[in-house]
């Protein structure tokens, strides 16, 4: 059924219908006199490029004008503004928020009768909550054991070994430098590694490569029947048994430096109880966002779980967008084309596309509960949080002037009042309350930052996107 016209312009008029999947169906009509102001302002623009002989741009009287190019065109323009001021005056009076650009289409457009059109758009559907507070999830790190800490400094030491090589048969934990080919029966393969350099007995991606390292010396040869993962990288070899042909030109131990003064000094620090401490630290934040992003977790999955919305398909395929767009560039990054990728996978897009839909879904719907829970919890961002969090982005050195959108601020907006929607949700809602999770798991905290300047666009474009930059920017709603 119609909704009863809410409050817009007198030269308007207008009716709503509701209809499925958030949809809303605007049925305008706007009086003949405003039809005939804009149709005399698309005169105005198009006779100043106007050729009429015997007269100067945008001198040529509108009779003679039409003679020589007719008259549909200003119409047309007069109601494509038209169409584009009402609408939005229309949005603003019923308060609804499209989140999709409207289809639109004239049903009456003549000469001396009102315009009337019809717009049919997505809006942003109502969210019944559920209660989201029930989730029973706490923030509660636990402080790192002496043994946690014992085991990361060891591997510091590692990652700090040098290698001297030995003249004997390789032991567990040599680096042996290495060139292996692999082989199928009845097909060859391209060299599987070139003096590649690899731990004798650690388990690698292909089970037993390690284990065959062990006993060899440089100058050997060894052949070992083994499989390849069911993940490997090239699709026809999954799960086959290929020949390796294995040999080391070089056994290498590891001489790990000594656990001293000296060595804390080569990663930054005075001394050894310095490096103790310091370790420490960084575990006991790590355990504090691994209990935040656990605790994020129940409590969103509840908030989804008790909530009920309609999603509309925009949002879902908006979704499927990013994850296809962030498969491309992964792929990309890995110096493959994505048509190999597909090759490879044996899929079509099509097909990673339907797979991908219910995480799609879900995505949707998390944006719809936790936006929906931010305007309940008035949780707003602040000039100062978004200036931050620009200044902290990769975008901040490659390209200064893009925080400058008003479409990368608002993304930016609704990605920080998120994080802090979901915080609040699990009691982080005050850095008070950060910090004393942080010293609960032993670990320090530093003083707070110094607030950066505020970022504020230079120019609005006026679109829908620019607006809602704006308004985030200032915490309006």
């Amino acid at each position: 059924m119609p909704e009863s016209p809410k409050a817009a312009p007198s030269s308007v008029k207008h009716t709503l219908r509701r209809e499925a999947g958030s949809r809303v169906t605007l049925d305008v009509e706007v009086e003949a006199e405003r039809l005939a102001r804009a149709a005399d302002a698309a005169f105005a623009k198009h006779v100043q490029h106007a050729k009429i002989p015997g007269f100067r741009p945008g001198k040529a009287p509108r009779a003679m004008y039409e003679r020589t190019y007719g008259k549909v065109h200003l119409w047309e323009d007069a109601a494509d503004d038209l169409m584009d001021q009402t609408y939005r005056e229309i949005v603003d009076a019923e308060g609804i928020e499209p989140i999709d650009r409207p289809d639109a289409k004239v049903t009456q457009l003549e000469e001396g009768k009102p315009l009337r059109y019809t717009a049919t758009v997505v809006v942003r559907p109502e969210v019944g909550l559920g209660d989201y507070l029930a989730h029973g999830a706490k923030v509660d790190p636990a402080p790192p054991g002496e043994e946690n800490i014992e085991r990361t400094i060891a591997a510091m030491r590692e990652s700090h070994a040098q290698l001297r090589p030995v003249d004997r048969p390789a032991e567990s934990g040599d680096i042996l430098t290495v060139d292996i080919d692999a082989s199928l029966p009845g097909k060859a393969l391209p060299p599987f590694a070139r003096n590649a350099h690899i731990e004798a007995g650690k388990d690698l991606g292909i089970s037993g490569l390690g284990e065959a390292l062990v006993g060899m010396k440089a100058g050997e040869e060894k052949k070992v029947d083994l499989t390849f993962p069911d993940d490997a990288s090239e699709g026809e070899l999954t799960g086959k048994t290929g020949t390796f042909s294995i040999r080391p030109s070089q056994v290498a131990e590891k001489v790990l430096p000594p656990l001293d003064d000296e060595f804390a000094k080569t990663v930054g620090v005075a001394d050894l109880a310095g490096l103790r401490k310091a370790v420490r630290n960084e575990l006991a934040h790590a355990a504090f966002h691994e209990a935040r992003d656990e605790a994020a977790e129940r409590a969103v999955e509840h908030a989804l779980a008790t909530s009920q919305v309609e999603i509309p398909e925009v949002l879902v395929e908006d979704e499927v967008d990013h994850l296809v767009a962030d498969l491309k560039a992964r792929v990309k990054e890995e110096g493959i084309t994505f048509e190999k990728f597909l090759l490879q996978a044996r899929k079509t897009e099509e097909e990673i596309r339907k797979e991908w839909r219910p995480i799609a879904e879900r995505r949707a719907k998390s944006l719809l509960v936790l936006d929906a829970i931010a305007r309940k919890e008035s949780v707003t961002v602040s000039g100062e949080e978004l200036a931050a969090s620009a200044a902290a982005t990769p975008l901040a050195q490659v390209d200064p002037q893009a925080l400058r959108s008003p479409a990368v601020l608002a993304s930016l907006a609704r990605s920080i009042r998120n994080r802090k929607t979901v915080d609040k949700l699990v009691g982080l809602d005050s850095p008070d309350a950060e910090r004393e999770a942080i010293k609960k798991a032993g670990g320090d905290v530093e003083e707070e930052p110094k607030k950066p300047e505020i970022i504020i666009p230079e120019t609005s474009d006026a679109t829908t996107e620019g607006r809602e930059a704006i308004r985030a920017l200032l915490e309006k709603k």
